[in-house]
């Protein structure tokens, strides 16, 4: 019996050592695991891949009693889908993403992983983040929350949040200002939704990168200082969006919520500028008629969002491809897209599916395009930071610009009022064409000022200047000539404002015969001698 309990003992202790060793090995793979996912997302960040991050959303109330169609979820951003209809190892899927957040999965989890993502708009880099899934599976949530308590705040609150935070602790070095756009998109019409007139406006997109960074210009941007501010727009913004109720969601987004965070930097020290973006898209949720049961108004609607969410499609796999041509004016989802998936900035998507069994084959559709989605290069994000004589290149160009355009109409108003005078219509007419020649000497100089100032060099009007590592000579000479430039549309003719006007011969040309009339010049008190007969 001692012997016995002698084996037992060394047993159990043996079994205590192997769980002990299991227990170790457990904590190692858990690191590794770690640290292969953060090699992961380096490698991504340089490739430019689209992140993509897989939630599902839990059972309702009134739910418990049904089945799910989730079989396993990774730490490794692993998911099984297993298809209710069907056995066997055909029955069973597996999708890979960045990271899967289960049932249990809080709005303060899952904004942990984004976090780093939305704090490089403050270094000038343009991020955006959107959400996509069928109706009714948490989209809207994820990105704006019940707003009931903070603890339910989403995306887009805890972004604004964490981006007034950073910028107050970094106030001694950087002055931040951020403004809040916030637009739908309702059965292909851009409106404003922090509009007092929703109903009427309707607004253009702008496919090109604008100045300011503004992709719906005419939408109203506001100024926010504090979190404050951005509830009470954002609240404004819910209230003015249009919802409607089907038989899947009786709150069903009928439109796509686009928020944007513009963010102008400046470095206190050497007076660099930095401008970043932030898109916070909440999409309409893709849907089947026949469940739907949509009729009237509602199925309109559906149309105009599927027909929207298939043209994002359509981009996505060109995208993929690497096709020379993206069908990117097919919708104007994805006009609006264009500068954050054509590249230059940093995309993430959230995924949406419903666990449900009924929903097994819009949830299979649903991986099947995010799985395509991860598979996107977009390219390494480029920050949009100008130094201090960058910008003041660019304010001359901008002044010249304005130069050129007041003198064309000048030159139209002076064509107008002397059209009906004879003779004085070719001394115009040479007045114009050298106004103009020096137009087109000065917009040459500014398209090669344009052209080089991503090489840190620029031409203006014939005149070399190097921004960066430049001596003082060089920045003085830089400085110098684009207000020779100026000073030459100041005057008419083409005479400079400081100089004394130089005589001019008679506008009439001869012909024929030479005659020559005695003119005084406009200003000088000296006689023009007539030409010498030939």
């Amino acid at each position: 019996m001692f012997a016995l309990q002698m084996k037992w003992r060394d047993e159990i202790s043996n079994i205590g050592h192997d769980l002990k060793g299991l227990v170790d090995a457990a904590d190692n793979y858990h690191k590794v695991l770690a640290e292969n996912q953060k090699l992961f997302n380096e490698v991504q960040e340089l490739k430019g891949n689209i992140r993509v991050y897989c939630r599902v959303r839990p059972f309702l109330p009134g739910q418990d009693g049904k089945t799910t169609v989730i079989d396993y979820i990774g730490e490794n951003g692993d998911i099984l889908i297993t298809n209710p209809f069907k056995q066997g190892k055909d029955a069973c899927r597996m999708f890979k993403f960045n990271k899967v957040f289960n049932t249990r999965a809080s709005q303060v989890e899952v904004f942990s992983d984004i976090q780093p993502l939305i704090r490089s708009v403050l270094d000038g880099f343009n991020v955006c983040i959107f959400a996509y899934g069928q109706t009714g599976s948490g989209k809207t949530y994820t990105m704006s929350g019940p707003g009931t308590s903070k603890e339910d705040w989403g995306v887009n609150y805890r972004a604004l949040n964490d981006l007034f935070y950073i910028s107050l602790s970094r106030r001694n070095a950087f002055s931040y200002e951020v403004g809040v756009q916030m637009v739908e998109i309702y059965n292909e019409q851009v409106r404003d939704l922090l509009s007092n007139d929703i109903a009427q406006k309707r607004l253009g997109i702008w496919s090109t990168s604008q100045p300011n960074g503004l992709v719906v210009p005419d939408a109203s941007l506001h100024p926010v200082k504090s979190t404050l501010d951005v509830l009470e727009l954002m609240e404004i913004g819910q209230t003015n969006r249009a919802v409607g109720s089907t038989a899947l969601n009786e709150r069903s987004s009928r439109s796509h919520s686009i928020l944007t965070v513009h963010v102008r930097g400046v470095d206190l020290k050497n007076g660099s500028t930095s401008r970043g973006c932030l898109h916070l898209i909440d999409l309409a949720g893709s849907e089947r008629v026949e469940r739907s049961e949509a009729i009237g108004d509602r199925l309109k609607e559906a149309q105009y969002i599927n027909k929207s969410l298939s043209a994002l499609g359509d981009v996505i796999f060109a995208l993929a491809q690497k096709n020379a041509h993206v069908p990117y004016r097919n919708s104007k989802l994805t006009q609006v897209l264009q500068s954050s998936l054509g590249g230059q900035a940093k995309t993430l998507m959230f995924v949406q599916i419903n666990p449900d069994t009924e929903s097994y084959s819009e949830t299979i559709s649903t991986l099947k395009f995010a799985e395509r989605v991860s598979g996107v290069e977009l390219g390494a994000a480029r920050s949009n930071k100008e130094g201090k004589d960058i910008k003041e290149l660019l304010e001359q160009v901008s002044y010249l610009k304005d130069t050129i355009s007041r003198k064309d109409m000048e030159i139209d108003q002076l064509l107008k009022d002397k059209a009906k005078s004879p003779s004085s219509s070719t001394d115009i007419n040479d007045s114009s064409q050298q106004i103009r020649r020096l137009s087109g000497a000065a917009g040459s100089g500014e398209a090669e000022c344009e052209d080089n100032m991503s090489d840190d060099g620029c031409s203006v009007a014939g005149t070399e200047c190097s921004v960066g590592g430049a001596s003082e000579a060089t920045a003085e000479r830089m400085q110098k000539a684009p207000s020779r430039i100026g000073r030459l549309f100041l005057t008419k003719n083409g005479q400079p404002a400081n100089s004394k006007p130089k005589p001019r011969e008679s506008a009439l040309k001869p012909s024929g015969r030479t005659t020559s009339t005695g003119s005084q010049a406009t200003g000088g008190g000296s006689s023009v001698k007539p030409p010498k007969r030939r």
